[in-house]
């Protein structure tokens, strides 16, 4: 009560004491642009004090493996790195263009909230912005085209994540391939192939959220020698590129497509680029997280993955529904699933869907970093009553 009457306000919320309750698009977008400005120009702050660093902004374009132009200047460098990261890609939609769309750029910018929004892709980003507009109120519909949202985490969580969306009011539609779209009468619209037959669906804005590729155009690439790996850049495990002098990190170079994993890229480019220490990356623990109501939170592999690598494993599963904690909370959606490799023990993946996930993930990263077993999670002692209990209880379910 406290954290509504006091706080309510400054997230966009109005009417608390009153019986109508409303929200604030206009308010909540600006109180996020503070955020990041403020991030930006505490990233610019530090970059400018540093003496060894010329910050230059401008678009840049190689002309040969060491020459760059930012903007008409010319720049000579012996080693570069690419940091460039992502944008969304063209889909070849019949129609689309001309009936206008948004991606999750444009959506984390409107201020004015649309009562019907269409939403193309059941990733990560469409079932965010899904979940977080339908709650603002817009009445949503998410066409995925895989036969399930969130198609590479553990099945049993993205079911239960379908449900939760269904209940909350999304039409959801998996399974289901665009066709076309339009715009008539001032209204937007899309046709879909689904498991219903074809069907149309209208709404006022429709955001585009069906995958990325990395932001390379006008680079230069070819001038430089460097590659592609298909959308992305080719980059070894060492992060350099077919290009020995130039170096690649984060969404730019595909797989895992987080800022963490940049981050976790950056120490390993800067030691390979300046002092050629060769270091390798290991993606073996890069933790994933959907930042849906409940979270969706997971590492290494499904059990699904792991039969088809040919591991033998044993699965542990706990309810967050006999959680203590998650009963005060009034938040027993979801459960915990692990999945450890039957001869030795050694955790190969853990999988949360409830309160807090994004947190929780980090008991499996942590045990499962220097090869850990299921051993560490059950036997550990754990605070009662807290929801990491229920990460305990999935490993002591495995026997």
């Amino acid at each position: 009560m406290h954290l509504v009457r006091e706080r309510a306000y400054e997230f966009g919320v109005r009417g608390i004491d009153t019986a109508r309750l409303s929200f604030d698009l206009a308010s909540a977008i600006s109180r996020k642009n503070v955020i990041v400005q403020g991030i930006i120009e505490g990233i610019h702050s530090g970059l400018s004090k540093t003496k060894n660093i010329t910050f230059l902004r401008g678009r840049a374009e190689f002309t040969s493996p060491v020459d760059i132009r930012v903007d008409g200047k010319h720049i000579t460098a012996k080693k570069s790195v690419l940091a460039v990261g992502a944008c969304e890609q063209d889909v070849s939609i019949q129609g689309l263009e001309e009936a206008g769309y948004i991606t999750n750029n444009e959506a984390l910018m409107l201020e004015s909230l649309p009562s019907s929004m269409i939403i193309i892709g059941g990733g990560y980003v469409g079932v965010e912005f899904a979940q977080m507009y339908a709650r603002f109120g817009t009445k949503v519909t998410l066409l995925g085209r895989a036969p399930r949202i969130m198609r590479n985490e553990e099945p049993d969580l993205s079911r239960i994540l379908e449900g939760v969306l269904s209940d909350e009011g999304i039409d959801l539609h998996t399974g289901a391939t665009v066709l076309r779209a339009g715009k008539e009468n001032g209204v937007r619209y899309v046709v879909a192939a689904t498991q219903q037959g074809e069907q149309r669906f209208q709404a006022d804005v429709i955001l585009l959220a069906a995958g990325r590729i990395a932001r390379v155009d006008n680079l230069g690439l070819q001038q430089a020698g460097v590659e592609m790996d298909g959308k992305f850049l080719l980059a070894n495990d060492k992060l350099q590129t077919s290009a020995e002098n130039i170096w690649s990190l984060g969404d730019a170079n595909g797989g895992y497509m987080f800022t963490h994993r940049a981050t976790y890229d950056g120490p390993i480019v800067a030691l390979n680029a300046v002092k050629g220490l060769n270091r390798l990356v290991d993606y073996r623990v890069v933790p994933r997280a959907i930042f849906t109501d409940p979270a969706l939170a997971s590492v290494g592999v499904t059990e699904e993955q792991a039969h088809q690598s040919g591991i033998e494993v044993k699965v542990g599963t706990a309810l967050f529904a006999q959680s203590g904690r998650a009963k005060a909370l009034s938040q027993t959606e979801g459960m915990v699933k692990l999945i450890a490799d039957a001869k030795t023990g050694v955790l190969l993946g853990g999988h949360i869907l409830g309160p807090h996930a994004d947190d929780l993930i980090h008991e499996v990263v942590i045990a499962m970093y220097n090869h850990g077993t299921i051993e560490a999670l059950a036997k550990s002692i754990h605070v009662h009553p807290t929801l990491p209990e229920v990460v305990k209880n999935a490993a002591k379910a495995m026997g």
